[in-house]
C-alpha cells in the first residue's frame, strides 16, 4: 500500500491496523518495513516514535513491539460535573408560571444530557459572593428576571453566563430571548382595530431590562394609530396579594368606554377577567382582556381570551442548544433573532 510520506498520516494507518490486528509479526526492520510501506526511513522513524509517546509501541534495538491501544483520557472539561445555574433576584415574586414551566422542561431536556440543573434566588450579598468565586470548568450561569446592576456584575467576571431574556444596554453577554416588544405592538394594534377607544397595558413593576422596551411599543403603537383618537394607559402592579386586588379594582374603574387590556405575564390574567365580570363589565364586548406571554394553561378561562402564548419550548429548545455548545467546546452561540410569541385566536 503507498502512502503519502507524512508522519500523522502513517501514524493514522499504524494505529488503526493495531486496533484492528492485521500487522504480521514479528514485525520487519526499518528498511523493509518502510519499503513495504512506500513511505522514507526517515518518516517511519519519526512516527514510531511519535507512537512510542503516546503508548502504542516500544522501541528496542532488536525491533518494535506492539502494544495494547492506549485509553484515551479524557480532559478535565469532559470529566467535570456539567452544571447550569439558574439565578434568579429573590426581591422578585416566586409566582411566574411561564418560568416554572420552562424550568420544569429545561431539567428535563438538560438530565438525559447528562447536565445537572439548578436554581437559586438570590440576594445582592449572594450575588457578589458567587461573582468573586474562582470559575468552575464544569459549570455555566444561566441569568432569569436579573436588573441591569446585577447582570453587568456577572458580566464583568469571567465566568460564563447565557442570559434568559434582554440583554441589559452596554452589556456583552449571549442571550436567549422573546420577542415581547413585538407581541405588545401587535395585540395593540388588534384591540385598535377592533374598535377599542382606550387601550391599557397591564404589567408587574419591575426593572427587567425588557420592560422598558416593551412600554415603548405599547406607545409607539397606540400614537401611529391614526384612525381614530386613542387614550393609552399603563398599570402596573406587585404580586401580592393586596397589590394585585387593588389594582384590579383600578382596572374596572377605568372602563369607561370599549376598552384593549393587555395583560402582560405574570399579571394573574384570570383576577382580571373575574374582576370585569364582577364590576358588571362584559367581556368581550365592553373590554377585550388579551393575554402576554401566559402559560398556555393559564388561559383556560370563558370567556376564552385571545393569547400570545409563552413559547416554552422554542426556549427550552435553545438553551439546550446553547448548554450543549458550551460543554463540548467551551463556547456560547452567538445571539440569534428573538423568538416569537404567536396569537392563538379564539
Amino acid at each position: 500500500m503507498q502512502l503519502q510520506s507524512k508522519p500523522h498520516q502513517l501514524a493514522e494507518f499504524l494505529k488503526q491496523a493495531i486496533r484492528d490486528n492485521t500487522l504480521t509479526l514479528p514485525l520487519p526492520g526499518v528498511r523493509l518495513w518502510s519499503q513495504q510501506l512506500g513511505v522514507s526511513r526517515r518518516t517511519l522513524h519519526t512516527t514510531l516514535h511519535a507512537l512510542q509517546k503516546e503508548g502504542w509501541v516500544t522501541l528496542h534495538p532488536r525491533g518494535t513491539r506492539l502494544n495494547s491501544p492506549p485509553i484515551k483520557i479524557k480532559s478535565k472539561r469532559q470529566t467535570a460535573a456539567k452544571q447550569v445555574r439558574w439565578l434568579t433576584d429573590a426581591a422578585h415574586p416566586k409566582n411566574q408560571p411561564n418560568l416554572h414551566h420552562t424550568f420544569d422542561l429545561l431539567y428535563q431536556r438538560l438530565k438525559v444530557r447528562g447536565i445537572t440543573l439548578k436554581a437559586e434566588s438570590c440576594t445582592p450579598t449572594r450575588l457578589r459572593e458567587i461573582a468573586r468565586q474562582p470559575d468552575t470548568s464544569g459549570e455555566l450561569f444561566l441569568l432569569g428576571s436579573l436588573s441591569p446592576t446585577y447582570q453587568r456584575l456577572l458580566a464583568a467576571t469571567t465566568k460564563p453566563a447565557l442570559v434568559l431574556g434582554e440583554v441589559a444596554s452596554g452589556i456583552e453577554l449571549p442571550s436567549v430571548n422573546v420577542d415581547q416588544s413585538s407581541a405588545v405592538r401587535h395585540a395593540t394594534f388588534r384591540a385598535l382595530r377592533r374598535d377599542c377607544s382606550q387601550v391599557i397595558l397591564v404589567h408587574m413593576n419591575t426593572t427587567a431590562p425588557g420592560m422598558r422596551s416593551t412600554r415603548s411599543a405599547f406607545s409607539i403603537a397606540c400614537k401611529e394609530w391614526t384612525r381614530s383618537k386613542v387614550t393609552a394607559q399603563f398599570i402596573t402592579t406587585h404580586l401580592d396579594r393586596t397589590s394585585l386586588h387593588q389594582t384590579m379594582r383600578r382596572i374596572a374603574t377605568r372602563i369607561k368606554a370599549r376598552t384593549g387590556i393587555l395583560v402582560l405575564s405574570p399579571v394573574p390574567i384570570s383576577m382580571v377577567v373575574t374582576a370585569l365580570l364582577q364590576h358588571g363589565i362584559a367581556v368581550p364586548k365592553q373590554a377585550e382582556v388579551i393575554a402576554l406571554l401566559h402559560p398556555e394553561n393559564a388561559v383556560q378561562l370563558y370567556p376564552t381570551p385571545p393569547a400570545y402564548l409563552w413559547p416554552m419550548k422554542p426556549v427550552v429548545r435553545q438553551i439546550t442548544a446553547a448548554c450543549e455548545q458550551f460543554f463540548n467546546s467551551g463556547t456560547l452561540p452567538a445571539d440569534g433573532e428573538a423568538i416569537s410569541a404567536e396569537l392563538v385566536k379564539t
